[in-house]
């Protein structure tokens, strides 16, 4: 017989992969940002590194860079509040069956 949580813990668990995998993807982006950024800024058409920068950040592939890395962020930031919507939900079915254990115990003594 299964316990009563493990449902919830399934489901936990289960997000908790989700999300893993999701801020590893977002990580990984972001980690390529600095490099991404130097890259096109040194590649950039101008004399001055602000000339520069504000050129590189008008290329599409700059748009499409932080758009791939903004999508991700939002990807990362969901999948944690699902698991912390999951587990607030884990948290209140524990103190709900703390708190009616008393009341099992004692309605199967009369």
């Amino acid at each position: 017989m299964r316990h009563f949580l493990s449902e919830i813990i399934d489901k936990l668990d289960r997000q908790n992969d989700t999300l893993g995998i999701a801020r590893n993807a977002y990580l990984a982006k972001e980690s390529e940002r600095k490099h991404f950024e130097a890259t096109l800024i040194q590649a950039a058409s101008g004399k001055s590194h602000a000339e520069k920068t504000v050129n590189a950040q008008a290329l599409p592939e700059y748009a499409r860079f932080q758009k791939d890395l903004a999508r991700l962020e939002a990807v990362f930031e969901f999948q944690k509040l699902k698991f912390e919507v999951l587990d607030k939900e884990f948290q209140a079915q524990y103190l709900q069956a703390k708190q009616d254990a008393p009341v099992i115990r004692k309605g199967s003594v009369t």
